[in-house]
């Protein structure tokens, strides 16, 4: 690993801390493990923030976390309001549309800028070298070497957590709030999801090769 890392945990809306954040990792290559939109007040604000660093730093990793899958397929119909609502995504719905009249889905689709729209879709499954993998939900302990979308992105892989678990990578995940908002860290398993945006808890950056923690 030649130049540092900074993988950043689930941002939620939270576009203060995401940029209080950034300003501080300068000179790292930075991997966000997704989970951008949903729940926070600022998601529009949010997006705008990350596209202008893809902008500014293209060699930054964006990956896909299952809230963007779920806001992009509310948008095409695919997702019931209830569902995405559940998700925090009433939020999303008010960043977008301080007003709502009888359509919402039509009006948020005609809300939510093409900028938005390809950079989610641009976003990306996973992040791997020789020795790390960083995705939104981890890796399938049953299936370590499992790559496809519902794996990296979707599923929640409890056994993560298990005691004895051994895997043969540094495995770096958000997905899993947790609610200490310290992030996890046993078995080369590192769970960044610190509560962003979910429960008042800090943005969380984990620095390698360090091994050390930044939140803000």
């Amino acid at each position: 690993m030649t130049r540092p890392l900074a993988i950043i945990g689930d941002v939620h809306g939270e576009v203060g801390r995401l940029s209080a954040l950034i300003r501080e990792l300068a000179g790292r290559r930075l991997v966000f493990v997704g989970d951008y939109v949903n729940r926070g007040a600022e998601v529009r604000a949010t997006l705008d923030e990350l596209i202008t660093l893809k902008a500014r730093a293209p060699e930054t990793v964006f990956l896909l976390g299952n809230h963007e899958v779920a806001f992009l397929e509310f948008l095409t119909g695919a997702l019931p309001f209830y569902h995405f609502a559940g998700l925090g995504g009433l939020a999303t719905i008010r960043a977008y549309l301080p007003r709502a009249s009888k359509d919402v889905r039509a009006e948020l689709a005609e809300a939510v800028p093409a900028a938005h729209l390809t950079f989610m879709e641009a976003c990306r499954h996973y992040f791997e070298t020789p020795d790390l993998v960083v995705s939104h939900c981890g890796v399938d302990p049953l299936n370590p070497r499992g790559r496809d979308k519902i794996d990296m992105v979707l599923n929640r892989h409890e056994e993560l957590f298990d005691s004895g678990l051994a895997l043969d990578k540094l495995v770096v995940c958000g997905h899993y709030a947790q609610v200490s908002g310290v992030p996890y860290i046993r078995n080369r398993v590192v769970c960044v999801d610190t509560g962003c945006g979910t429960f008042g808890g800090p943005l969380t950056a984990l620095l390698l090769p360090e091994r050390k923690f930044l939140q803000r």
